[in-house]
């Protein structure tokens, strides 16, 4: 059995971002972890015709964004990695300081400290911050 993927979408524009990329694991055949955040339920009704049930169903493995105690939390479960699609700047900023008050952070930081494959798409929130350039 390969490594699962762990997937978190959070509540930034873009959602259908997450759906897609679960749905091309799914037919990968690639197991995934997924982590929604309750902004991302909000978005969902939003920015699609998607019931969060139905997201949910693309995914092998859901959990409660509450539940800091879940498998993903520790460095011990094994995954191939972690991608946040859309990531918030708030998430971004969160992990970057290593802020965990919910799953998607917690995951995001073990994830780095085990030197597993990260990746945060913030590009959609990205244009809405202030910032330098590069």
């Amino acid at each position: 059995m390969s490594l699962p993927l762990v997937v978190a979408i959070t509540g930034a524009t873009g959602v259908i971002y997450g759906v897609e990329l679960l749905r091309a694991l799914k037919a990968s055949g690639v197991p995934t972890h997924l982590i929604l955040s309750e902004a991302a339920g909000v978005n969902f009704a939003l920015e699609t015709d998607m019931s969060v049930a139905e997201v949910k169903a693309l995914a092998e493995v859901v959990h409660n964004n509450k539940d800091l105690a879940a498998s993903v939390a520790s460095g011990s479960f094994r995954t191939r990695g972690m991608i946040v699609a859309p990531c918030t700047i708030k998430t971004l900023s969160a992990v970057a300081n290593s802020f965990t008050y919910n799953l998607v952070i917690r995951a995001a930081d073990v994830t780095l400290k085990e030197r597993r494959p990260l990746v945060l798409d913030g590009s959609r929130d990205a244009r809405y911050t202030r910032g330098t350039s590069t």
